[in-house]
Order: structure tokens, then C-alpha cells, then sequence
């Protein structure tokens, strides 16, 4: 049994089928079966159960893929510390990023790191903070971004920054005359907000909660820029990271805090516990903090 086998394995279980795994490891399905068969034969159990189109594991098989993706990543890490040692200032990053967190606050970061750091090839994936978890955890990306809180038992947590979300409405509506509301004063407004996929969206839904109401979502969108523009429609309210409110000249729109300041809006980088931490992923993090500290 070798490295080869273990992806071909985990590969096959990821796409239930031969010939689809067989595709993307640029192999022939015939070669594939066998390297299978090959390492059934070998460990004397049998791993799959191809009984029906879809291929399933085996009980047996279901615990020889739990343990081969740890095989598996403990190699990848291996590689990289490797790698990590012999190019230092060398490699490449991908990051996860939500558009509401890259639109205010990593425009400097990235064209002063790409300045700083020629060498170090960085590739941004732009996804809500629900997605970039679970890329992360699959491997796909090797850092994110996210809005706090976060579950710090399967992911380590960097502190960014620290802000605050506030109210959007338009600039008729009853409450642009007062300095500051509640959430408790939203019950009865009708919301407009960043769909499910941004941890925003879930904040606002669990302190509205938390105020003995649901709120009434009139609509969600994935664009910050898009529910500003039907505030200024008057078509609802909406909640926002204040920092993202800085470029917007709408005169149509009045901004008010929200007190208690129940909405922080804690930004930060999201590691997965069980992934190398590689020196240009370090050299990242530190540039990061580095420069939003200078930009607050």
C-alpha cells in the first residue's frame, strides 16, 4: 500500500463512481479497478461496495477512508514543511475571502502585499464566510476570513480588526431622526440582508431572536452595494459592517448605531487545526494585521 492508492481510494469515495475518478486522475478506469483490486487483495477486506452504479464503503471501508484522509494530509503537511524550509519568501497562498469583508478592508492589504512579496503567488476565493468554513475544511483553501464568532474547537482564530454593524435606512424613514436604536425597535421593519451564506446574516437573525421577535426578511442578497441601493428605494432596512459604509455617497440613506452595540463586527483569519501552517501562510497573516492596524 502507498501514497498513489490512498488517493485513487479517497477519490473513487468522493465521486461514487470509476469512471469519474478515474477522469480527473488522468488514468483509465481499467488501470483504476485494478490499483483497487490490487489493495482489497492486499489488505484482505473489501473497501467497496460496487454492487450498485453508485459505489459505496463497505463498513470496513468507511473506516479505512476516515484513517487514509489523515494519512493523506499528514503527507501533504509533510510536503509543505519541506518545501516551506527550502523557499522561505517562495510559494503560494489561497485565501478565502467574503466580498463584504475584500471590498473594505483588503484592497491595500493585497496590492501591498503583492508589492512587498513578489515571489508569493496569492490566489483570493471569493465566498461567504458559511463556504469559506467548509473549504477550509476540505482543503480547497488554506486560509480564511471571517466574521466572528467561530467554532475555535475545529478552527483557530486570528484576530484582524474590530468594528461595528449598524443600521441602514432611508432617509424619510421614522427612525433616521434618532442618534441611535435598539434592535428591539426593528421588530415591526421589514429586512433586507446578506443572504445565509455571510455569518452577518445569522447574527442579525439570532439577536433579533435574542429581542423576543423573527424578523421579517423581505429579501436577501449576496451584494452589499445592491441592498443599499434598495434602501435608498425605501423598500426596507438593513444591517451592515460600518467600515464598508465609508465609500458610499447616497444621500438617500441614513446610518444610525445600533445600542446596546450587540452587532460587532470582529473580523479575522481562520485556520484549519489540522493543516501546516506554512511560512508564506505566516508571512500573510502578519502583512494583514500589520497593515489594517496602520489603516484604523
Amino acid at each position: 500500500m502507498d501514497i498513489r492508492e490512498l488517493k485513487y481510494f479517497i477519490e473513487i469515495v468522493k465521486k461514487k463512481n470509476f469512471t469519474l475518478a478515474a477522469k480527473n486522475l488522468h488514468i483509465s478506469q481499467p488501470a483504476l479497478s485494478k490499483t483497487m483490486k490490487n489493495l482489497e487483495s492486499e489488505l484482505e477486506v473489501q473497501l467497496l461496495d460496487r454492487s450498485d452504479k453508485e459505489i459505496k464503503l463497505t463498513e470496513i471501508g468507511q473506516l479505512f477512508f476516515v484513517q487514509a484522509e489523515a494519512v493523506l494530509n499528514a503527507f501533504d503537511s509533510l510536503k509543505a514543511s519541506l518545501y516551506d524550509q527550502s523557499k522561505l519568501n517562495k510559494g503560494e497562498v489561497i485565501v478565502g475571502l467574503p466580498p463584504v469583508i475584500g471590498s473594505s478592508i483588503f484592497v491595500k492589504v493585497l496590492t501591498t502585499f503583492k508589492e512587498s512579496f513578489p515571489d508569493i503567488k496569492l490566489h483570493i476565493i471569493e465566498n461567504g464566510a458559511k463556504m469559506v468554513e467548509h473549504n477550509l475544511y476540505n482543503g480547497k483553501i488554506d486560509l480564511g476570513v471571517v466574521i466572528a464568532p467561530v467554532d475555535e474547537n475545529q478552527f483557530e482564530y486570528i484576530p484582524i480588526m474590530e468594528d461595528e454593524s449598524v443600521l441602514v435606512v432611508h432617509h424619510h424613514h421614522p427612525l433616521a431622526q434618532r442618534e441611535a436604536v435598539s434592535i428591539a425597535n426593528l421588530k415591526e421593519e421589514e429586512f433586507l440582508l446578506l443572504d445565509k451564506t455571510f455569518m452577518l446574516h445569522h447574527h442579525v437573525v439570532q439577536y433579533c431572536q435574542d429581542a423576543g421577535f423573527k424578523p421579517n426578511i423581505l429579501f436577501e442578497s449576496s451584494q452589499w452595494d445592491f441592498l443599499v441601493e434598495l434602501v435608498a428605494q425605501n423598500q426596507g432596512v438593513t444591517i451592515l459592517p460600518r467600515p464598508i459604509l465609508s465609500r458610499v455617497e447616497n444621500r438617500q440613506i441614513h446610518i444610525i448605531p445600533i445600542r446596546p452595540n450587540c452587532l460587532k463586527w470582529k473580523v479575522g483569519f481562520l485556520l484549519n487545526r489540522e493543516q501546516y501552517v506554512t511560512h508564506v501562510m505566516k508571512v500573510f497573516i502578519d502583512h494583514t494585521v500589520r497593515t489594517v492596524a496602520t489603516c484604523e
